[in-house]
């Protein structure tokens, strides 16, 4: 008479354990070039992106550091382990939010990460397959590289989009500027590049709205140069094993 094993006793699977044993088989992750000016679809999801995706990725990054920092000192006396275990899934978790906003905004579908292989039964068993999951620790790698990506990412985007917009209206904003004096006594009312020149008449506000013009155009390619680095990072990390 044989033995059941614990995959026969508990045949339900669910997206994060697998009971199975062997690990599934992988879909290849295709990062497509993406190109487009600054009224393209695309480059709109980039910005959108690189702006909303600042605050998810502080709030993961400190909450998985908090878990793993505490439970790794706390493991000596075996109540830090659970909090280890907690801090992966919270890591995992992040992860999962990470593609669905490549998935919508930057158009990278990326399927989730090999399920947790659970091969024992009982909390235990869910706790050492949490730690021993390469998924897991995949994720805390990506949210440590992103917590330096994120900021870089949503600075460029600010600065570069609110500059080359800034500079492209500024005939429209100019007059609410405050007076100041020039070294003559003559008062202006415009941005002041260097001493005794101001931003107050059309031939100059022409050259400063050519100039926002020209980083306009520019930004959505420095904005997708940190995109694709994260879109990259997501494939790598956030993915399935190859």
């Amino acid at each position: 008479m044989t033995t059941p094993t614990y995959d026969e006793i508990n045949p339900d699977r669910s997206d994060w354990f697998d009971r199975s044993g062997s690990p599934p088989v992988a879909d290849r992750v295709v990062i497509r070039r993406r190109s487009g000016g600054v009224f393209s679809p695309a480059s709109w999801g980039e910005l959108v992106y690189a702006v909303v995706d600042l605050a998810p990725t502080i709030v993961f990054f400190v909450l998985t550091m908090t878990l793993l920092s505490v439970g790794v000192g706390l493991a000596v006396i075996y109540v830090g382990v659970p909090l280890l275990g907690l801090g992966l899934l919270v890591a995992r978790a992040g992860g999962h939010l990470q593609r669905m906003l490549a998935g919508v905004l930057l158009g990278l579908p990326v399927p989730p990460p090999d399920p947790i292989r659970r091969r024992r039964p009982g909390p235990v068993g869910a706790l050492t397959s949490v730690l021993g999951d390469p998924g897991c620790w995949r994720a805390v790698s990506y949210h440590c590289v992103k917590v330096v990506l994120a900021p870089m990412t949503f600075a460029c985007a600010i600065g570069f989009y609110a500059a080359g917009l800034g500079g492209l209206s500024y005939g429209l904003w100019q007059h609410y500027l405050p007076y100041q004096s020039a070294a003559d006594g003559s008062r202006h009312s415009g941005m002041q590049w260097w001493p005794d020149y101001f931003v107050d008449t059309w031939p100059r506000m022409l050259v400063l709205a050519a100039v926002g013009a020209t980083v306009l155009v520019v930004a959505p390619a420095v904005v997708r140069f940190f995109t694709t680095i994260d879109r990259v990072l997501i494939a790598a990390l956030l993915g399935p094993l190859r």
